[in-house]
């Protein structure tokens, strides 16, 4: 029964974990586009070894702005969604809340 209640947070847990990826995409074409790839390595490493995101926030700024040539409100704005995914603990807290228990990802 427990499993059941549980169902619907691992299903939100698993579309959040699709908009990070997705904005991880969004992140590196929009460093690889600005800067070129190798930059877009480094500047993924430093955010990974950093412990705050802001590959994800700066990438998909960078992608709004050169590739799909939004404004700056709008570029912002996407901008924003990379920061629900700044730091580590604050994705552990919310899956932790969406499947009602604690989570220990893996590492």
């Amino acid at each position: 029964m427990n499993n059941v209640r549980q169902l619907p947070g691992l299903v939100l847990a698993l579309a959040l974990a699709s908009v990070g990826a997705a904005q991880m995409l969004v992140a590196w074409a929009g460093w690889a586009d600005r800067f070129g790839w190798p930059w877009a390595l480094v500047a993924m490493v430093l955010s990974w070894f950093g412990g705050f995101n802001a590959f994800a926030v700066a990438g998909a700024f960078f992608f709004a702005q050169d590739y799909l040539h939004w404004s700056l409100g709008q570029s912002i704005a996407l901008a924003a969604v990379g920061l629900m995914f700044g730091t580590a603990g604050i994705m552990r807290s919310w899956v932790s809340f969406l499947v009602g228990g604690r989570y220990t990802p893996d590492r």
